[in-house]
């Protein structure tokens, strides 16, 4: 193989003999993946197998007992900052400020993302995701599927070159099927444009082409604490 194809062979996002411990206990051992850009990756497993705690190794928030992650063939260990500021993590908490109005958080988020125009992109986000009619509204009063919505609204801020990388921790739950629509549309757009795309998910969500990843295959242990695990997550 030649210096060049070689390069081109390690675009993307891979896992390499990647090993979780959850306290003293294995989560899952030498699991290994690669996703190219325009991918998706889809996280299977019973409750407890270390989807969640997969995505938070992967978003930066926690760090692999062993093994390595790599970006386009570098250790995203060896520069976290950069690998942050490449990728979008939506997990279960609700990070939408109450004080804050619908519009107002999503600007936020594009300002501290150092994205020009900020409002305008989140009024485009807003109606991406059919929420321009509680732009005004603040974000105490939103329903629960309207907080995820807010929420998943933050991925279609930037472009997939600014954040090539997405993290979704069970993205439909609260989503009704036009907003679960919705969001596959974000998805399918996203991969067109060579972003990444990893998620673990329960519902009819789809995602054509998606590989699918099974963490049982990896030692993934059964007891039932990853979502206690997940409460505590920056979303």
């Amino acid at each position: 193989m030649t210096q060049g194809q070689n390069s081109l062979a390690e675009q993307g996002l891979a896992a390499r003999r990647l090993t979780c411990l959850r306290g003293e206990r294995v989560v899952f051992a030498d699991l290994d993946f690669m996703l190219p850009p325009g991918g998706a990756l889809i996280l299977l497993g019973p409750n407890g197998s270390g989807k969640s705690s997969l995505l938070r190794l992967l978003a930066g928030l926690s760090r692999p007992f062993s093994g390595a992650l790599t970006w386009n063939g570098a250790d995203i260990a060896r520069d976290p900052d950069a690998h942050r500021t490449r990728l979008r993590y939506a997990g279960h908490q609700d990070a939408v400020k109450p004080t804050l109005t619908a519009l107002e958080n999503l600007s936020v988020w594009a300002g501290l993302d150092g994205l020009p125009d900020p409002e305008e992109r989140a009024e485009r986000a807003l109606a991406a995701l059919a929420m321009d009619h509680v732009a005004d509204m603040p974000g105490r009063y939103l329903s629960a599927g309207q907080k995820k919505r807010v929420n998943l609204a933050r991925l279609a801020l930037a472009p997939a070159a600014a954040a090539p990388l997405w993290l979704l921790d069970e993205p439909a739950t609260a989503l009704d099927r036009d907003s679960i629509d919705r969001l596959a549309g974000l998805i399918a757009g996203h991969r067109r444009a060579g972003g990444l795309v990893i998620l673990s998910t329960h519902s009819d969500l789809d995602v054509p082409g998606a590989v699918s990843l099974n963490l049982a295959d990896f030692g993934a242990i059964a007891e039932d604490d990853e979502q206690e695990e997940a409460a505590g997550a920056p979303a």
